[in-house]
């Protein structure tokens, strides 16, 4: 599967704000973002006056929230339509698809300092999911699920010397203790992120929602 390997600075500028998707780096003074937040080249720093397309507004927060979770344009998109199609309203359906990513939740509760962190631990095969290895950071969590650092990578030199080094406001959805995680419950519509515009994702996909 194709992903992203490139600067993570360069997809920040891409969407004109900070998506701190380099960890605690993202955080800190030596950012790169805030050190230099215009696009590259000899117009990047300038003013623009030109009106910016509503279809420009629906691309730009569509890929803000694909670079945020790390998803692949196909992933986002099929994402959408299983949301599209549930009974939920479709806003709060798609993002709740995504924070019950069990590469996102790993994140959530503190156990990486990025989602990228996280979904190279889940790829490694360090969580159990009800005390069965899981290693796919697709896979989408329930309430009363458990996941657990597998024991016998928890020796290892990563979870010893692991510090959290990101700002983390344990979500109310999820409940963890040392390095085991409990899905108390589905996020509700307050759980979900504040920082993305769903109007504008929804218009954008539902022209292509077969």
């Amino acid at each position: 599967m194709s992903r992203f390997i490139g600067s993570k600075t360069k997809l920040s500028k891409r969407v004109g704000r900070n998506l701190f998707l380099k960890g605690a780096r993202s955080f800190s003074a030596k950012d790169d973002y805030s050190k230099k937040p215009q696009k590259p080249g000899v117009h990047g720093g300038g003013k623009s006056f030109a009106k910016i397309s509503e279809y420009s507004k629906q691309l730009t927060e569509k890929q803000a929230l694909r670079f945020t979770y790390g998803l692949t344009e196909k992933q986002l998109a099929n994402t959408f339509k299983k949301a599209f199609k549930a009974k939920d309203e479709t806003g709060y359906g798609l993002f709740s698809l995504l924070e019950r990513r069990l590469d996102n939740v790993v994140y959530r509760a503190g156990l990486a300092n990025s989602r990228a962190q996280a979904r190279q631990l889940v790829n490694h095969g360090h969580f159990l999911l009800n005390g069965i290895r899981a290693s796919i950071p697709s896979m989408l969590v329930s309430a009363a699920d458990k996941i657990e650092v597998k024991p016998s990578k928890a020796k290892n030199a990563f979870w010893t010397n692991f510090q959290l080094e990101v700002p983390n406001e344990q979500s109310a959805w999820l409940s963890k203790k040392d390095k085991t995680i409990n899905i108390v419950n589905e996020p509700t519509a307050d759980d979900l992120p504040k920082e993305f515009n769903p109007g504008y994702i929804i218009e954008y996909y539902s022209r292509r929602v077969n």
